[in-house]
Order: C-alpha cells, then structure tokens, then sequence
C-alpha cells in the first residue's frame, strides 16, 4: 500500500506540473513531461532522480515488511 500512495503521488505531481507547462508555455504535455525527465547538464538534478529511487526501494522494502508480519501474525 506504501507502494502504491508512492506511485500514485508521483503521477499526480507529474500531471499537475505538466498541465500547469502546457498551459503556461503553450506546447504539447507529452514535451513538457519529457523536458521534465531530460537532464541538463550542471543542474544537479541528478540527486533528485537519485532521491527519487531511494523513496521507492524504501517504499518496497515497508510493504514487504508490512506484508511480512500480517503474515507472521496469522500463524
């Protein structure tokens, strides 16, 4: 469930910053959801994307968890 409010907070701020490019600067929201991933050099964006992946291994690793000690209590 971690997982998954992860996932769907993402896609949701991905949209919203995206439809806020379209209407802000008049191009296509496939454009602006690809200049949100390209990387330019010397921003330091890397350490977002690096962020990024960390909150979702992190968000795998409680689900397993969570899935790990409902099993443990049925037993």
């Amino acid at each position: 469930m971690v997982t998954i409010t992860f996932l769907v907070t993402f896609a949701g701020i991905l949209f919203l910053i995206s439809g806020i490019d379209v209407f802000l600067y008049k191009q296509s929201f496939f454009i602006s959801i690809y200049k949100l991933f390209a990387e330019d050099q010397g921003t330091n964006e890397i350490y977002v994307d690096f962020a990024l992946v960390v909150g979702f291994i992190l968000a795998l690793i409680v689900d397993f968890r969570i899935h790990k000690n409902k099993r443990s209590k049925e037993s």
